[in-house]
């Protein structure tokens, strides 16, 4: 459910064009069709459920709930019989506390928005504004349980895919739900886009007379909540979310929006529904390791590592087992010592006569040593599979004396390994996150409108990018901020022999560019008109400053000038007659007339 209020969607929803028909379709018959796609669906996700339990029960014991398993009892049994050894749990959550502190760490920014059109992203006015948001965006997903809701998606993508809904809260501005296997059920369009999502869960009929109200419940869920079973009572509910065929963009309405939204009980009669209604943007964001083609579920770490996971089980069972021979042997004596009982106690005492002794039944040779070997390279091979060996990199650096530039090239050499998924994971999650997000922010009237009118013109006109600033892609562009470094740096080396060489450099670009690659946020680089403007009154302070220095020196020389003349003139007053005739002054001192 989303609230209707309408506003302007920088973002806009992508793959929803306007249906044929003007003609609304009865919700009754709505709901009928939305079964029938929901029944196909799930048919389509049980090729997959055989892996995922698989995983489940060899890996990963308690994340995954399927059919049979949600209710509180089913939930509160022991799920790991299958582990002997935790290495894949612990790897998995390794690789979840990897990908949180390298994509979208709590304690720095990890996206930035700017502009598509260059001029613009290079303008610092601009880019304050776009901060602005951004610290508001920030602030939303702190207080939200935004980073508690992605790190449950992380420790997901060992399935493969981990989908989250984002809704418009009141009191938070946003609020974010994961979801686990075995609960949802996803469908691609023709693009590889995740088009369709549909999900079942248990709700009592008090919480669905709280969420829905009670004049949208079925008789006999009004009846459980007279009668006071409403509380102990379960039911199973449907949600349906995906394109609306007849969106219809000119008229208002949560039915008319983008995306349809429907609620049902499962076990309700064809045709009734709890709730109907939409969305401007699809709300189910699905992160998703590896895909192929156009196919909806993904491949992720748990189903590269489950042969390796099933061997590590089997061995450390085996060598369980081993052990537990050489220390407690089974024994045999005869049938009368039987029953005078055996001491199987270390140290204990067990009295028969010599033809009746008691020994063990046979001798237990097990290399254990080769047992431990064998499982030391399961253990590698399931945290490679799982990235857990790139995460703990600079813990398992043998020399701890390396320099930061040496820590940082080798960690952009080992993330590097990981660029396709991060690749995907901005791309399909991060990036729809933040449009939705911002979206229902815009929606809400969150953002403070701009002072000025044409700053407001170029914010509706103008595209917004998103760029990356986590350190997993700093960590990809790198490379791009090396290059820059080390060309600088080579005209500095040349400059030594030619001065003129550094016209060669805008170095003002250069700025924008570098500031742009490691994300510095806007507010602390000047526009080019601005930088333009002090480059401007740098000069013609520099030029008056000579013309000052020029005219200083002119003075310095004309005063030993002046002095001179300034001595000729009292010594000729003085009566002088050579200086009096050279200076052409009469007897009195002054001056004589010329004829």
């Amino acid at each position: 459910m989303e609230n209707v209020k309408k506003g302007p969607a920088r973002f806009p929803p992508q793959g929803v064009r306007k249906a044929d028909s003007v003609q609304d379709m009865p919700l009754a018959e709505i709901s009928r069709k939305v079964r029938q796609r929901v029944r196909e669906m799930e048919r389509k996700r049980l090729y997959y459920e055989t892996r995922w339990k698989s995983i489940r029960d060899y890996q990963l014991p308690y994340i995954g709930i399927f059919d049979g398993e949600d209710d509180e009892s089913a939930r509160a049994k022991r799920r790991d019989q299958h582990i002997y050894h935790g290495c894949a749990w612990q790897s998995n959550q390794i690789f979840a506390a990897g990908v949180m502190s390298g994509l979208t760490p709590p304690s720095r920014r990890w996206f930035r928005l700017s502009f598509g059109n260059e001029e613009l992203a290079d303008n610092s006015n601009v880019g304050k504004l776009l901060d602005q948001r951004i610290d508001i965006m920030n602030d939303v997903l702190e207080k939200s349980n935004f980073y508690t809701a992605v790190h449950s998606c992380y420790l997901e993508l060992a399935y493969g895919q981990a989908p989250m809904a984002i809704f418009p809260d009141s009191r938070y501005g946003v609020h974010f739900e994961p979801y686990t296997i075995g609960t949802y059920a996803l469908e691609a369009g023709p693009d590889g886009d995740i088009t369709r999502f549909c999900r079942k869960y248990r709700m009592t009929a008090q919480q669905l007379a709280d969420k829905f109200g009670m004049d949208c419940l079925p008789e006999h869920i009004k009846n459980e909540l007279s009668n006071g079973t409403g509380i102990s009572q379960s039911h199973k509910v449907v949600w349906y979310v995906a394109p609306n065929k007849h969106y219809q963009p000119e008229r208002l309405g949560r039915q008319h929006l983008p995306y349809l939204s429907l609620y049902y009980l499962e076990d309700s009669a064809p045709g009734e529904y709890l709730y109907a209604g939409g969305f401007y943007e699809f709300p189910v964001v699905v992160a998703r390791y590896q895909i192929t083609g156009n196919e909806a579920y993904g491949k992720g770490p748990g189903w590269f590592a489950e042969g390796d996971s099933k061997g590590l089980q089997l061995l450390e069972k085996d060598m369980l087992t081993a052990i537990e021979l050489s220390v407690k042997p089974p024994m045999v004596t005869t049938a009368e010592n039987m029953n005078k009982g055996i001491n199987l106690v270390p140290g204990g005492k067990t009295f028969a006569q010599q033809t009746d002794s008691v020994k063990p039944l046979f001798q237990v040779q097990t290399n254990i040593q080769a047992l431990q070997e064998k499982i030391v390279d399961l253990e590698g091979r399931i945290k490679r599979a799982y990235s857990a060996d790139l995460f703990l990199m600079l813990d398992q650096m043998e020399d701890k004396s390396m320099t930061a530039r040496e820590v940082m090239e080798r960690t952009q050499e080992k993330m590097q390994q990981l660029g396709p998924v991060v690749q995907r994971m901005q791309f399909e999650f991060l990036g729809r996150i933040i449009e939705r997000v911002y979206n229902i922010l815009d929606r809400a009237g969150v953002f403070p409108a701009p002072e000025d009118e044409e700053l407001a013109q170029t914010l509706a006109r103008e595209e917004i990018k998103i760029e990356y600033i986590s350190p997993l892609a700093q960590a990809q562009k790198m490379g791009g901020l090396v290059n820059i470094e080390q060309a600088i740096g080579f005209l500095f080396q040349l400059a030594q022999a030619d001065q003129g060489i550094l016209a060669k450099v805008d170095f003002s670009e250069a700025v924008n560019r570098y500031f742009e690659m490691v994300g510095a946020p806007a507010a602390i680089k000047r526009t080019d008109d601005e930088y333009k403007e002090i480059i401007q009154q740098h000069q013609e302070a520099a030029k008056q400053a000579q013309q000052e220095a020029q005219a200083a020196q002119m003075i310095q020389m004309a005063a030993p000038a002046a002095q001179a003349a300034k001595n000729a003139t009292e010594a000729a007053a003085n009566g002088n007659p050579a200086l009096q005739q050279l200076m052409g002054m009469d007897g009195m001192g002054a001056p004589q007339a010329q004829s």
